[in-house]
């Protein structure tokens, strides 16, 4: 049964992994929306329930944003997560990256989203 309150988006971001603080995976992002996004993690087994932190990187891998998350379900196909805890300013940045056709760093750098 699908639980999602807000659209998917076929977005690919490159993704920063931590744990307790500490970087731990280097991953690319499946989709995204308001509440949460699917990862390709591959091999790295997450643990459901097991808090995380997601570090969206933007263009020449530099910090755009940083989510705390929860792991809601790991298969082979991905990690998906929901975010925990969003500040208005990033949840807003979210939904531009959503909701319009061209999504966008809080800097203007454009973020390449998936067809």
């Amino acid at each position: 049964m699908e639980h999602r309150c807000s659209v998917r988006k076929a977005v690919e971001f490159q993704l920063l992994l931590y744990r307790q603080g500490l970087p731990v995976q280097s991953a690319l992002s499946r989709d995204l929306g308001l509440g949460g996004m699917c990862i390709q993690t591959g091999a790295c087994d997450w643990r459901r329930n097991e808090r995380l932190e997601i570090e969206i990187l933007g263009p020449g891998g530099q910090p755009v944003m940083k989510l705390p998350a929860v792991v809601v379900h790991h298969s082979l196909r991905g990690t998906g997560v929901e975010f925990d805890t969003v500040s208005a300013e990033q949840r807003r940045t979210l939904r531009s990256w959503l909701y319009t056709g061209k999504p966008e760093t809080e800097t203007g750098s454009p973020v390449r989203a998936v067809a």
